[in-house]
């Protein structure tokens, strides 16, 4: 099999590409591909922040990581659960797609070692009998005037519920990618028989099921979390053509986010509404409500905003890129508050603060150094987290007020 290497964040030139595999590093991987001059059939790519594995064709196509295999896994791997420690499963693995196959195979195992999880779902069927209720609104519509068959709702207990079928859909999709150790292959073909039962999310990955985490599927939510994030990286289907492509691609940008951002709420002692992903965030612009804002940060007490925050995978050379400024800006303005952090991936160990006197805001720059030690990474997030004390504990009548 034909094996095209490229590497996150660099430019690879000069490249014999075919149409599909274009297609592929432009929308799974997101690469910046130009065809060159000569228009021979060679292009330049360069590639983005998903690294992975998809086969097309006859042809691996492998974005590798600019971060070592084992820091990737542990970024992924501390952010859904920092109580697992992934170097006994990751073994000799010298590749992302051997390495992530090794840690979701022992999360199923550790997920399903009582047994797969069973819950209550509904099902909506025409039948001749009664089954559970009559839905008389389907009835209705569907069959005016007719007693047969009837439109019922009913519940059934079983396994075929969205925790399993995430699960099974990700041991499938790694399933079709090569893994070199033996042992992992027979990991990945023993659960899915385990799977047999439970229905796969179809390919069309537009949107997951949703799971609720109460106590009875806690245990299930580090491999759900990490299957989950296998196949959001996924585009099964290109091009008018529907070409399948079997493989996976991770965000290294999500990876990031998701790590700092639950890395810095355990070292808060925090709940997950305390310091919620920007999405859940309830910031606004504007008096309408209408110009919602995403912090990737944020820290809410007695329901008020009292910090927040942006992150970004990126290197920065010392004093923060003038739109990411901008964008922090708008998040302080939304909440209202005299202080702001943006954090960066890479950069200059001392930070730097930006103070806006129009504005009454001060822009707090941090750096993180993702290549240290692991003693030392966790040691940045808990000065990230003293950070965020210093600013939410800080008496307000020693803050400048902002002007209006």
């Amino acid at each position: 099999m034909r094996t095209l290497h490229f590497h996150e964040y660099r430019e690879r030139r000069d490249v014999p590409l075919t149409l599909a595999e274009v297609t592929v590093l432009r929308t799974t991987f997101k690469c910046l591909v130009t065809r060159t001059d000569n228009g021979d059939g060679q292009y330049n790519v360069r590639a983005q922040d998903r690294v992975g594995m998809v086969i097309v064709g006859d042809t691996a196509i492998v974005v590798a990581p600019k971060l070592p295999i084992a820091r990737v896994l542990f970024l992924i791997t501390h952010a859904v659960d920092p109580s697992w420690t992934h170097e006994a499963a990751l073994g000799t693995a010298e590749s992302l797609t051997d390495a992530m196959a090794a840690v979701f195979t022992h999360m199923c195992d550790q997920a399903v070692r009582t047994g797969l999880l069973r819950g209550y779902r509904d099902h909506r069927e025409r039948l001749h009998t009664v089954r559970g209720r009559i839905d008389f609104a389907e009835q209705l519509r569907v069959s005016p005037g007719r007693d047969l068959p009837l439109a019922v709702t009913y519940q059934t207990h079983d396994e075929d519920i969205p925790e399993n079928q995430l699960l099974r859909t990700a041991l499938d999709l790694l399933a079709q990618v090569p893994v070199e150790s033996h042992t992992v292959r027979r990991s990945i073909a023993r659960q899915q028989r385990m799977f047999e039962s439970v229905t796969p999310v179809p390919r069309n990955l537009g949107s997951l099921p949703v799971v609720r985490w109460t106590r009875l599927n806690e245990h299930y939510r580090p491999a759900v979390e990490l299957a989950r994030l296998i196949l959001l990286g996924t585009e099964p289907e290109l091009g008018p053509g529907r070409i399948t492509v079997p493989g996976f691609a991770v965000r290294m940008t999500e990876v990031f986010e998701k790590f700092v951002r639950t890395s810095t709420r355990r070292a808060l002692g925090l709940a997950e509404h305390d310091f919620p992903a920007g999405a859940d965030s309830a910031l606004h612009l504007d008096h309408k409500r209408a110009l919602h804002v995403q912090p990737d940060l944020s820290h809410w007490i007695d329901g008020h905003c009292r910090f927040v925050g942006e992150l970004k995978y990126r290197l920065d050379t010392g004093h923060g890129d003038a739109q990411h400024l901008y964008q922090t800006l708008a998040y302080a303005t939304a909440a209202n508050l005299p202080d702001a952090t943006l954090i960066y991936a890479d950069g200059p160990r001392n930070g730097t603060t930006h103070v806006l006197p129009t504005a009454g805001i001060r822009i707090h720059v941090r750096h993180l150094d993702l290549n240290v030690d692991l003693d030392q990474l966790l040691g940045q997030i808990d000065a990230l987290a003293h950070h965020i004390n210093e600013l939410t504990t800080r008496p307000w009548a020693q803050v400048r007020p902002r002007s209006r």
